[in-house]
């Protein structure tokens, strides 16, 4: 199955984009591939948040780091 036909889900949503970028870094220190959505609403502040969102397929990998970091 290609990657760009995979659904991606929403890992967690957060208020802040730092906080948004190095969850990102730590899942692609551990080979998960992610990806932001709303991160370029220039100096607004996105309804629900900044995005955080993996392909389903590693949802509980991804679960397990983000509950230890």
């Amino acid at each position: 199955m290609q990657q760009d036909k995979e659904k991606t889900i929403t890992l967690r949503s957060f208020s802040d984009i730092m906080d948004a970028k190095a969850m990102q870094m730590t899942l692609s220190e551990y080979g998960i591939e992610s990806f932001l959505k709303d991160e370029n609403v220039l100096g607004m502040d996105p309804v629900a948040g900044v995005e955080l969102k993996v392909f389903e397929k590693d949802k509980e990998a991804a679960w397990r780091i983000i509950n230890t970091n």
